[in-house]
């Protein structure tokens, strides 16, 4: 039989996939129609799934291209450049084509990207049915879900997809908490399994957030310090050199900037790749828990199969 979804439906899946307008919190629009549409709509809930996966995950792509970007820049361009300015003798066009190489690459991924999401909500405004490559087969596929059946989707590949998208948005940055909030928030009452894995994922983030808060509080301070010694030395000393305790000052809050450079260098690494392998365990339907906080947290909430195990 074949269902056709109402004007209502038809809006909200639209709201869904345009939500990555909102680019960083794109997610949380996807994750907030999902929630409140999920048992009313399967068309919507479906497509709300689709939207929150394809701007979470797509910014784990992001990354990757930035970096063969930067290597395909460094093997191409450069090289290229160097052709042109010698065939120019103009020194000043060269490292501009660098440049342009580097982002034109990257604004026309970015516009790929939204312009993918764009198509979808003007299909889900049209009433048709929209599958991103990869992500909407591999859902239809194991949720199940048919645009011609009335059958349900399954609740337990449902939601292990979300807990697998709360802890995808760690890539997010400062805005990535917010999405696994909203589902804390809304299906705490319903799934012990999101409630568990989404906790996780806020206080994840979290800790994440205020290490930065306060790295970067540290390094501005360092930076601004350093600088004003610099400057006070200057004017004061004899000779341009900087000696006694000015000196001293320069020293450390060098040192603290290199500190907190090699800290960023070593730990971002291993934050991001842990997130996403939280990720693949959830989706996967398996059990995950974060070293230290995923104990701490089960003693907390009350240690149960429920948290271990699928729905």
């Amino acid at each position: 039989m074949n269902v056709t979804p109402t004007s209502d439906e038809k809006v909200m899946a639209a709201l869904a996939h345009g939500s990555i307008f909102l680019a960083f919190l794109g997610p949380v629009v996807s994750v907030g129609v999902w929630a409140f549409q999920r048992k009313k709509s399967k068309y919507v809930c479906f497509h709300a799934l689709q939207a929150m996966g394809y701007q979470a995950l797509m910014f784990w792509l992001w990354i990757v291209v930035m970096i063969l970007i930067m290597v395909l820049a460094m093997c191409l361009a450069f090289p290229l450049s160097m052709v042109i300015m010698e065939e120019s003798r103009d020194t000043m066009f060269a490292p501009f084509v660098f440049q342009m190489f580097i982002f034109m690459s990257i604004f026309g991924f970015m516009g790929l990207f939204f312009i993918i999401g764009i198509v979808a909500a003007v299909y889900c405004l049209l009433g048709r049915h929209f599958r991103y490559p990869v992500i909407g087969k591999w859902l239809e596929q194991h949720l199940p879900y048919n645009v011609d059946s009335e059958s349900e989707i399954d609740e337990t590949q449902e939601e292990n997809w979300v807990a697998g998208i709360c802890h995808a948005t760690a890539i997010l940055q400062l805005w990535g908490i917010v999405t696994p909030l909203l589902v804390w928030f809304t299906q705490k009452e319903r799934s012990a399994r999101l409630r568990f894995q989404s906790m996780q994922a806020v206080v994840y983030q979290g800790i994440a957030l205020v290490a930065y808060i306060v790295g970067m509080a540290l390094y501005m301070l360092s930076f601004f310090g350093m600088f004003f010694m610099l400057f006070a030395a200057g004017t004061m000393s004899e000779g341009g050199e900087i000696q006694g305790p000015a000196g001293l000052l320069i020293l450390i809050f060098f040192g603290v900037i290199m500190i907190i450079w090699l800290v960023i260098m070593l730990l971002a690494p291993i934050y991001y790749l842990l997130a996403g392998f939280a990720a693949i365990r959830t989706i996967q339907g398996r059990p995950f828990r974060y070293p230290i906080i995923g104990r701490i947290l089960e003693k907390r909430m009350g240690r149960s199969r429920e948290l271990e195990l699928t729905p």
